[in-house]
């Protein structure tokens, strides 16, 4: 499925991939917490949510170089989108401390 240009397999890769990295990175935060390695606080939530929306680089790039243009616009599509909604979600703390 996902080898096909189509723009929904881009939008099913650009969402699965944030959610799993995002899963990911949420899971090592609580691993160094429990252990001690890290401060409380030292990674916020939107930074987890920002770091994990760039993570739709890694399937941008292989679809450029595949130049499954469909694709890619979808996995442009829903980023934005994501974006969006942490942009809105957290609107008073993206720009304050």
């Amino acid at each position: 499925m996902f080898r096909q240009d189509k723009i929904i397999v881009g939008l099913l890769t650009g969402l699965i991939y944030p959610i799993f990295c995002f899963i990911l990175f949420y899971e090592i935060k609580s691993l160094l917490l429990e252990k001690n390695m890290i401060p409380d606080g030292a990674f916020k939530l939107q930074f987890l949510c920002i770091i994990s929306v760039v993570a739709n680089v890694i399937p941008a790039g292989s679809y450029v170089k595949a130049k499954k243009d469909q694709s890619l616009k979808g996995i442009a599509g829903i980023t934005l989108l994501i974006v969006a909604g942490i942009i809105i979600y957290f609107n008073e703390g993206l720009l304050s401390n």
